[in-house]
């Protein structure tokens, strides 16, 4: 079955393969047309943007895009199809830019004309007199060159379909729907998609090709949709206005005529949910997969045809077109199902509920999983974009989300669940969500539609997405657009308030506010008034070395005030003693750990804290500080933040891998770097708590409480709530949870 219009499933990517690798966003500022669909360039056939806006406007707006974006590119390269034409207007080794916008326009009409058949000649009325009654009178024997000849007759005398001029050229350039009749070749959506997937087949006809899906089973069946036939005690859906009142009837009428290999390879093939492959069904067939490949194109141009020019099938094509109409740019494969009685319904000649078969036939829209949707990738970006401008990391209210869904054909029962596929939004509380990359992204969210400071565990369970609460917790410590303000309290810094900084540095701040002492008992009154912090831990950090007792029951700063006209010493947010994953050594020098990964082992820096780096005697924007190490040097340097440059040599000196534990310590200029061997993996968790701060000896619950301890600068003869307080101020979540496992009963502190 020969299709009387070539190529008719071209699109403009087809013919200008730059298309596909351009910018779409450049390329819409060039080619967009109101009376186009979004993104046309990449899916919509030739035929029928030519058929919206006239051939002679569609080739000076392509023009004019290949010119603009293309000036210096041959346009034999541009336009590689332009090979084929026999006209000396032709000249591939010239430029678009040289070729000028009239010329690229006609170049562009003559590969519209070409591709879509148009100046072929016509028989003489006569002639075509003469072809019917031979038609009518040939006998039935006659010789195969005879009937040969005929066919050659016969094809030049079919009438040339109504040119894209003509329906361009009606006043009012109107957009024709579906339901009108359509004088040319029609091409399927699943046509388009079958073409898009084909390649060239293999040397052996038995060998899969690369396209091919593989599929199973030995007989048609319906394509996995739930509730193929109508249940017994269901009440089937209402039919809508517009749609046809039996469509099952028209297109099962049509399917009937069908032979059986027509019937297994549409059921299979074109409107397969998983189609099967060529080779299969070559087996099946015991014909070459080519052979059936020709079949299916012929019979995807058969159904084009039918819905083209047969009464009934303008009538289904109708109603394919009041069913896309009712589902806008975006729809689901159960609203088509639900959507008409017979759509449940399965055809005889398939064994598919007649509405997959509507899903898959429905113009200018693809099946994606349990979506049907209208254009391209690029539909999707927009909106993607769209929606990210008006949420950020602000909410946005529906009403407004609506709003922009409705800008690109989304109607607002199936919007949540489409913002959630085509980019991280979600939907909660009346309000879309830029649900974001990370954990922190959506973190922001949540905070933000809440609008007040929440715990931990509270943004853990809005997030619901299967991090952990320590995971989750560790990013939120290290973003700055998070402020805690009390010990399991999280807000925005945006919001502004008193952050809770750590039982020490409320110390000072209170010792200071007070003049530079103050009575311990209004001092721990003051603390734990405003924040969630038990006294005893407030007494017991009064015992640090920054705190002096200046009287009997008053408490005040150890460093001394600078003089007039001294500027005053750089004073880190958290000394080294409140520094994460620094320990001090049983020789009194303070180590700090890290995990080494693969930017260590290229060599690239990577920052320390900045409580670390100040116990070194590093200040912001102060000279780099050189450090002689085993393996060479290395350097600390502090501009916005303290970084230590590339120690390669030194983990390579040392052994160290990716994932491996290593302590540095710096002492008179000397870089030491200790690597902790794995522990055992039937290691206790108490026992990991104390590793993980140098300690390698075994330990009981009780001795690794002393031994963190002192490791962290606390002492020996803490209680474990305390310790786990100034581990938790200090931000070593990984020691901490280690503890939490091994002190049975102790209430998690956060």
């Amino acid at each position: 079955m020969t299709s009387p219009v070539p190529h008719a499933s071209t699109c403009l990517a087809d013919l200008v393969p730059a298309v596909r690798y351009s910018d779409p966003h450049v390329l819409a500022e060039l080619l967009d047309d109101e009376r186009l669909p979004l993104a046309w360039w990449y899916a919509t056939p030739l035929t029928n943007a030519e058929r919206a806006i006239g051939s002679r406007a569609l080739a000076d707006m392509v023009a004019r895009a290949l010119r603009a974006l293309w000036p210096q590119i041959r346009t034999g390269e541009l336009l590689p199809a332009s090979r084929l034409l026999d006209t000396e207007a032709v000249l591939p080794h010239r430029s678009a830019e040289e070729t000028g916008e009239e010329g690229l326009a006609a170049l562009v009409c003559a590969l519209l004309d070409r591709l879509h058949g148009r100046g072929a000649p016509r028989a003489p009325l006569g002639v075509r007199a003469a072809v019917a009654v031979i038609s009518q009178w040939l006998p039935a024997d006659a010789p195969t060159e005879v009937r040969a000849a005929l066919a050659v007759l016969q094809e030049l005398d079919q009438d040339p379909a109504e040119t894209p001029e003509e329906y361009g050229a009606r006043d009012g350039a109107e957009c024709r729907s579906a339901s009108a009749v359509v004088t040319e070749h029609v091409v399927l959506p699943v046509q388009r998609a079958h073409e898009e997937a084909v390649t060239a087949p293999a040397a052996e006809a038995g060998e899969p090709a690369a396209d091919d899906v593989v599929g199973e089973g030995s007989e048609p069946s319906a394509s996995g949709a739930a509730g193929s036939e109508t249940e017994p005690d269901r009440e089937p859906p209402a039919t809508h206005p517009n749609l046809a009142d039996t469509p099952l009837a028209a297109f099962g009428a049509y399917t009937s005529t069908w032979d059986e290999r027509e019937r297994t390879i549409a059921a299979r093939r074109i409107f397969a949910e998983q189609p099967e492959t060529f080779a299969a069904l070559g087996d099946r067939f015991e014909v070459s997969r080519e052979r059936v490949r020709q079949l299916e194109r012929s019979l995807l141009d058969a159904i084009a045809q039918w819905l083209a020019y047969d009464e009934q099938g303008r009538s289904f094509a109708a109603h394919l077109a009041a069913v896309a109409g009712r589902l806008g740019a975006v729809g689901r494969l159960a609203e088509v199902r639900t959507m008409h009685p017979d759509h449940l319904r399965p055809v005889d000649a398939l064994g598919l509920p007649l509405g997959d078969v509507v899903a898959r036939l429905l113009p200018d829209r693809a099946v994606d999983g349990e979506w049907i949707i209208q254009g391209d990738a690029a539909r999707r970006t927009a909106m993607a974009d769209d929606l990210l401008a008006a949420c950020g990391e602000t909410p946005l209210a529906w009403d407004e989300a609506v709003a922009v869904g409705e800008r690109h054909g989304v109607r607002a029962e199936v919007l949540a669940d489409w913002a959630a596929e085509i980019g991280r939004f979600r939907t909660m509380d009346g309000h879309m969500l830029y649900w974001g990359r990370s954990v922190n992204d959506r973190a922001v969210a949540v905070l933000s539609l809440r609008g007040e400071p929440m715990s931990m565990e509270d943004v853990h369970d809005r997030l619901a997405d299967g991090t952990t609460i320590n995971s989750m917790r560790n990013q939120i410590w290290t973003d700055e657009r998070f402020v805690r303000l009390d010990r399991n309290l999280y807000g925005l810094r945006q919001w502004g308030g008193e952050e809770y900084l750590g039982i020490r540095e409320m110390i000072a701040r209170e010792i200071r506010q007070a003049g530079g002492e103050i009575e311990v008992n209004a001092l721990v009154d003051a603390i734990c008034g405003r924040f969630d912090v038990v006294p005893a831990s407030v007494r017991t950090n009064l015992g640090a070395p920054e705190f002096t007792r200046t009287r009997r029951g008053w408490v005040g700063l150890a460093a001394e005030q600078p003089r007039d006209g001294e500027a005053a010493p750089y004073n880190p947010r958290r000394d080294v003693a409140r520094t994460r994953r620094c320990f001090v050594g049983a020789d009194g020098r303070w180590w700090y750990r890290f995990e080494v990964t693969g930017d260590h082992l290229r060599g690239s820096g990577a920052p320390v804290p900045s409580g670390w780096a100040a116990h070194l005697g590093a200040v912001p924007a102060c000279e780099p500080i050189p450090l002689r190490h085993d393996a060479g040097e290395s350097v600390l340097q502090w501009r916005t933040q303290p970084v230590l440059g590339s120690i390669r040599p030194l983990m390579e000196h040392i052994g160290a891998t990716v994932g491996d534990q290593v302590f540095l310590n710096v002492t008179d200029g000397e870089l030491t770097a200790l690597r902790l061997p794995a522990a055992q993996p039937e290691a206790r968790p108490e026992v990991g708590a104390a590793r993980l701060t140098g300690w390698t000896a075994a330990v009981t619950a009780a001795e690794a409480i002393d031994v963190i301890g002192l490791r962290t600068g606390m002492g020996s003869g803490q209680e474990a709530t305390a310790l786990l307080q100034h581990l938790g101020d200090r931000g070593d979540r990984d020691i901490v949870g280690l503890l939490e496992q091994a002190l049975t009963g102790t209430v998690p502190v956060n």
